[in-house]
């Protein structure tokens, strides 16, 4: 009995674990491994070790690109934003389920994230977001607009619709 209680405290604490607490033990565990690897001699605990490696990573990509697409909600700092993308570039490339990049999505909610958009192009122009030329995702054809309007001409004709000074 005292070891399932002792097996089940430990599971909580498990449970509980901080994220830098287990980023931190995730580490540990790799470093273990990248040092050890080599003298194993074993090239499929390497191999599957690697698999899993990068399904971790992409797991991140994929939750900052997901983070990067509702920005609108939590509304991180510009720095807090900046050290994302440069630290993560990989998630502004990353799709919604309308075909959309993060910074097509920060238009969207024009009044609380057209502010990252600025940090979104920047970075994204240093890793091709979007593609060559598109200069990170700004020249990007947004799906959700039939008259395949990029990005700068979605924030022009907002301004024109919501400045009544530029109507005739």
């Amino acid at each position: 009995f005292a070891r399932i209680v002792q097996n089940h405290n430990t599971l909580s604490c498990s449970l509980c674990m901080s994220l830098s607490e287990l980023v931190y033990d995730l580490q540990v565990t790799l470093n273990t491994v990248i040092n050890l690897g080599k003298e194993m001699n074993d090239k499929e605990f390497i191999d599957e070790i690697k698999g899993v490696a990068e399904a971790a990573k992409n797991g991140v990509i994929e939750a900052t690109g997901v983070a990067l697409h509702r920005l609108h909600k939590p509304q991180p700092s510009i720095d807090i934003v900046t050290a994302l993308v440069k630290g993560i570039p990989e998630a502004m490339s990353h799709t919604n389920k309308k075909d959309r990049l993060p910074i097509q999505t920060a238009r969207e909610w024009e009044g609380v994230s057209v502010k990252y958009i600025p940090i979104l192009a920047k970075e994204g122009i240093r890793h091709n977001v979007g593609d060559r030329g598109m200069r990170g995702g700004l020249f990007v054809d947004d799906p959700e607009y039939c008259d395949n309007w990029n990005i700068l001409e979605l924030l022009v004709n907002d301004k024109h619709h919501d400045d009544d000074s530029l109507t005739p």
